[in-house]
């Protein structure tokens, strides 16, 4: 009957991970969660209800027998899960309505022995006593009745087991949670304690909830709660996000008229529900806080079903109304943005304004529909839906996408008799490896091996600062290769494990905690040695302690290598060594686990300046929430302008943009505008820095990610993903920092994080379209422009410019990965070499310093920082910055002058009065803040200069890369020869490595920089020199010449410097391929005579004379422009090479 195609089509896809674990005394236990929602969870709550703080107000009869229920079901479940081989975490087939699958007899025997308890398994369950209840949980094969009306069949929850002789059978393993849920609410009436109950769940869940939106960055203002105006519904306030306000109001299940023989009854709670709206928006006049108050409602149930509707608010400000398991999925996945309540609070009212009808199972399908049209309800370009059915699905997928980021679980404390709750650290796909939750005392690691549960945790002596910091970071990798360890030799660590437990602790310290601090801030340890050095200690069964030795200090912090991750497997395979039964080569073990090169997880060191130390805030990304937004008013405000829907005409393309452009430079000019001018600067700055940090931080760190979990890990991904959103929020951030300088404001708003948000999503948007606008103008795309149905200005996707950028930017990320992956480490000595005389000379024409000079006045402008402010950015007069610099420095007042006046930015009359200067999306700009590093304020009592020392020590690279690359747009004599050699240099060098790369494909003959052969020139027809082959390869055995056209291009980074590169590569009677093309011609029309040069003879037959463009790296522009000329990166030039001569032999081989 259930496979027939009426019954499945009624089947709705599962909403939840179909395996969990329940916290309890003996626990954790495994539990299916069935057909009833969040099964798992809410039996969980009144566990936590009943035995957690304040369950000592319910009767201690009801307490008792409430455990002896619990003990015995929950062990019951357990037992049948794990004889069934089910596991933490699983989820349920992705299959709807198909055909229901029987398995074989084998498996089926398997099954029913899972279920099936004689007196013995029993026994191991629960004491006997306990075991009683079983009998009123139980009917004979056969006493259940099939019903097939419309509407829940309790009697496989009432009495889910079967009796059979001298044991039971599990009939309805699946649902035994909602059963243990249900008998507990009936045990609580039956002694009179449900309203207590009822009282202590909406307090559990209240403290749930606020202290979820705590981890989420809000703070909890006082009183904790507010005073209790409904005696249902209990309340709490929060700040969050600088302006923002969260009130919190809790309401749950009341158990009234609870029906002990219907597991899914009705709670009648239309009347609460209106209450708990009347509490928090309450009719009236709007208060200016209600337009920054987040509402959110928190409707609890337990397990049975009721009805939820809100009213429209009455109130500005967002409504959102969820359960606590749901608002912990959506905490999981986007908690460390402390506005995603807010945004989709927002977002979510205007979906139920705007549609006349939305049907939702749960706010976290809701949840799950937005998130999966990037944090909006923009759901397609066509006309806003009328009416909107999410699909249960939704929850689903987030939940098991936050089961595999965090897989939060309890295991056993190794300290005390309690339940600890843990969190993936790395991804559940990834490694086994947990950090405890932050609501427990301990700060431990745990490795969940099989078997064995290895615990990592620091020494009872506190560390602070940076000794703390590194603390961490060495406990992380002792996890780590324990984890390794286990996987390579898997009875190592059980040699040293408490086998009674199946646990092992793992402790760690510091010798001499003050000499290693000093060690850490870049005192010299006067004893030191070469090798790291870690000492250790097998204790009693169980027990391992590892002491790092100061002596050792200057080896563990290198920068290159993994010497340090080295000594700790040393160190760890050395102790389980001494206790292995059999032969352990530690030598081997460490070579196999550990081989030098990348792997390694203690990046320490002393922090390069880009990593300097300091409080800083969250590196924040552009938000694709405030990015929908933006949109969506830009086309209202295009439709405004009288622009009508539908396609827009090719030749209106560019004015369609700019006006888009101008709107979005009018809304950051509106919006600075307002802002007050105390410490604005400095917040901008302090945000840049936090990107600067945090793109530093993850370029030293991706190599070793790669080479530890692989570029499929989750930690792997999330780095590399995260690139194009980091370059695009920096462009951003130094938009508005540019702006402020040159326009400051005069308003009274702070920045807040909304407004910072805005004007971010904002700046992207204007620099992208002024970007599209560009490639449109130099002919690189042909997309077409439409005002959509939606409302939106939409883009046509797929055209040649978004293609090749695409397509470029997969390939060098691609190159990166692999070469990260593939670059065995070595030893490299670092050398600084001083820049020559004659760039000396030449920056001193340009600029009136030296490169030497702007080197040490950047290092002098960071140390006074440091030296006379107490936070970063940092602020000064301009006047104590002069005197400091020429003091120190002992240079003149005019390099002084020259110095400062190339490197600050300053207020101007108008933004756009340095004309292409001041466009964001351009690059090598004299006034942007990549080069002006300092900003200078004009206030009443004198002008102040701010800098943040991390912009200020990336900016000396940056001008060095300008000279040395010859980008640098000299107006001196001096500097335009200087840079015409460093090219012709550079050209040079790169004919060589072309030359090399040919040899290296298999040419046994190569040249390069020729300009003869047999003496003759290479000349057209009509008498034109042709110029020198650049590099040329010669393979006799597959009758091939190669003639290369090296060119050494700098990356081009906008439509601008696109058209450039276009220009030379390709386009014109001057570009690389026409000039490659008609010289591979002159070796045709001569090929005896080059023959005869290179190889010896003059037998044409056969050959064959290919031309190719080399470049130093992969173009964007031989991507969106064809070429009829290959076109190849340097890197890939051999390879190319191979495949043309092997195709050719194949080709031969066929004849």
């Amino acid at each position: 009957m259930i496979s027939s195609p009426t019954v499945r089509a009624q089947e709705d896809p599962y909403n939840d991970l179909y395996t969990a674990e329940v916290p309890f005394h003996g626990g954790p236990y495994l539990i299916a969660q069935g057909l009833t929602e969040r099964s798992a969870y809410t039996v969980s709550l009144v566990l936590r209800s009943v035995f957690g703080p304040g369950g000592e107000s319910l009767p201690s009869a009801y307490r008792r027998d409430a455990r002896v229920l619990a003990q015995v079901l929950l062990g019951l479940s357990d037992s049948v899960l794990v004889r069934a081989g089910l596991r933490r975490g699983v989820t349920a087939p992705a299959s709807v309505r198909e055909e229901v699958f029987v398995p074989g007899e084998p498996a089926l025997v398997a099954l029913r022995n899972a279920v099936t308890f004689d007196e013995a398994a029993l026994a191991a369950v629960a004491p006997a006593q306990a075991l009683r209840l079983l009998d009123d949980l139980s009917v004979p094969p056969g006493g259940h009745v099939l019903t097939t009306e419309i509407g829940s069949d309790p009697g496989l929850i009432l009495t889910p087991l079967l009796a059979a002789s001298g044991g039971v059978i599990v009939a309805n393993p699946a649902e035994l949670a909602t059963t243990l849920r249900h008998y507990l609410l009936v045990l609580a009436g039956a002694h009179d304690c449900q309203p207590t109950l009822a009282r202590l769940v909406r307090e559990n869940a209240l403290h749930e909830a606020s202290a979820l939106l705590v981890h989420c960055g809000a703070r909890l203002l006082q009183p904790a709660t507010l005073p209790a105006q409904d005696p249902q519904i209990s309340r709490a306030r929060f700040a969050f996000a600088d302006d923002k306000v969260l009130d919190l109001a809790v309401i749950a299940d009341d158990l009234s008229d609870y029906d002990d023989h219907d597991p899914y009854g009705f709670w009648n709670a239309a009347g609460l529900v209106q209450r708990v709206q009347d509490l928090i928006d309450a009719p009236g006049d709007a208060l200016e806080e209600d337009a920054r108050c987040l509402r959110l409602i928190v409707n609890q149930g337990l397990g049975r079903a009721s009805t939820f509707g809100l009213r429209e608010p009455s109130r500005p400000g967002p409504v959102l109304a969820t359960t606590v398991d749901d608002l912990k999925v959506m905490a999981e996945l986007d908690g460390t943005d402390p506005l995603f309540l807010w945004r989709f609070a927002q977002a979510d009212n205007k979906l139920y304004a705007d549609a006349q009808f939305v049907h939702s199972f749960s706010k976290l399908d809701n949840y799950g529909l937005y998130r999966d049209h990037d944090y909006s309800y923009y759901l397609s370009d066509g006309p806003k839906p009328t009416g909107v059915m999410v699909n249960p699905d939704f929850s689903e997928a987030l939940r098991i996408e936050a089961h595999r980021r965090h897989d939060h679980h309890v295991v056993a404390s190794p300290h005390r008799p309690a339940l600890v709750p843990v969190v993936a650290l790395y991804g559940v796909d990834t490694a086994p490896i947990y950090r405890t939750h932050p609501s427990v005392p301990e700060r431990e690691l745990l490795v969940e091996t099989a078997g064995l549960h290895v615990w990592v945790g620091g020494s009872e002596v506190e560390t602070t600062g940076e000794l703390e910091s590194f603390q961490s970071m060495v406990l992380e990798a002792v996890a780590y290769w324990a984890w390794q360890l286990s996987l390579t030799a898997p009875g190592a660590l059980r040699a040293l494990a408490d086998d009674h437990r199946g646990r092992l602790q793992i402790t760690m310290s510091f010798d001499d905690l003050d000499r290693w601090q000093d060690a850490l801030t870049g005192h010299p340890i006067h004893d030191e040695e070469e090798k790291p050095r870690i000492a250790w200690k097998a204790g009693s069964k169980g027990r391992l302690h590892l002491e790092l030795l100061a002596r050792g200090a200057s080896t563990l912090l290198q920068e290159e290598g993994n010497n340090a991750d080295r000594a700790i497997v040393r160190a760890l395979t050395e102790a389980a060594a001494e206790r292995w039964q059999g032969e352990l080569d530690t030598d081997v073990l460490v070579e196999r686990i550990a081989p030098y090169g990348h792997k390694k997880m203690l990046h320490g060191g002393i922090s390069p300046m880009l990593l300097r130390p300091g409080p800083l805030p969250a590196a924040r990304l552009v938000q694709p929430a405030v990015s929908a937004v933006v949109l969506d008013e830009l086309g209202e405000w295009i439709g405004a302008q009288g622009i009508r829907q539908g396609a827009i005409p090719e030749d209106q393309r560019l004015k369609v943009l700019n006006k888009a452009v101008g709107h979005y430079f009018q809304r950051i000019q509106e919006g600075i505008a307002k802002l007050s001018p105390d410490n604005l600067m400095s917040e901008l700055m302090a945000r840049h820095e936090a990107l600067i940090r945090d793109e530093a931080l993850q370029d030293r760190i991706l190599p070793a990610r790669l080479a530890c979990f692989g570029a499929s890990s989750q930690p792997a991904r999330e780095l590399a993903e995260d690139s194009r959103r980091r370059v695009a929020a920096a462009q951003a951030s130094r938009f508005l920092i540019e702006y402020t300088a040159a326009t400051p404001p005069s308003g009274d708003k702070p920045l807040t994080l909304d407004t910072y948000d805005t004007l971010v999503a904002i700046a992207a948007e204007l620099i992208s379209r002024s970007t599209l606008s560009d490639a449109i103008r130099h002919d690189f795309s042909l997309v077409q422009l439409s005002l959509l149905e939606s409302g939106r200005l939409g883009v046509s996707r797929g055209d040649r410019f978004e293609t090749g950028t695409n397509a470029l930017a997969l390939a060098r990320a691609q190159s990166v990965m692999r070469g990260l992956a593939q670059d065995p480490l070595a030893p490299q000595a670092r050398q600084t070499t001083a820049p020559s005389a004659q760039v000396e000379q030449a920056m001193l024409a340009e600029f009136g310093f030296t490169l030497t000079d702007l080197a040490q006045g950047l290092g002098e402008i960071i140390a006074l920082g440091d030296d006379a402010c107490e936070s970063e950015p940092f602020v000064l007069p301009v006047a104590q910055v002069k005197q400091r610099v020429q003091s120190h420095l002992g240079w003149a007042e005019d390099t002084v002058h020259a110095f400062l006046d190339r490197l600050t930015l300053r207020p101007r009359p108008e933004f756009l009065s340095v004309n292409a200067d001041a466009w964001p999306w351009r690059y090598n700009r004299e006034w942007s803040y990549a080069r002006r590093p300092l900003v200078r304020m004009t206030l009443a009592d004198g002008d102040l200069l701010a800098w943040a020392p991390r912009h200020v020590w990336s900016t000396g690279p940056y001008w060095a890369e300008l000279v040395y690359s010859g980008r640098l747009k000299a107006t001196s004599a001096t500097m335009k020869k200087l840079l015409g050699s460093i090219r012709q240099e550079h050209n040079k060098d790169f004919e060589k490595q072309a030359q090399q790369a040919l040899a290296q494909a298999g040419c046994p003959i190569t040249a390069h920089s020729v300009a003869k052969i047999a003496g003759r020139r290479l000349m057209s027809p009509q008498g034109h020199d042709l110029g020198d082959i650049d590099a040329v390869g010669i393979n006799p055995k597959r009758r091939k010449i190669f003639v290369v056209e090296a060119k050494d291009f700098e990356m081009a980074r906008n439509p601008s410097e696109l058209a450039n590169e276009a220009d030379a590569l390709l386009r014109g009677d001057k570009s690389a391929t026409v000039k490659i093309a008609r010289r591979a011609q002159w070796i045709r029309n001569h090929l005896a005579l080059t023959l005869n040069q290179f190889t010896g003879t003059r037998d044409t037959h056969g050959w064959s004379v290919i031309p190719v463009v080399a470049t130093s790296r992969d173009l964007m522009a031989s991507r969106v422009l064809a070429s009829d000329v290959p076109v190849v990166a340097i890197d890939g030039l051999p390879a190319w090479a191979e495949v043309q001569m092997r195709s050719q032999a194949a080709r031969r081989r066929k004849r």
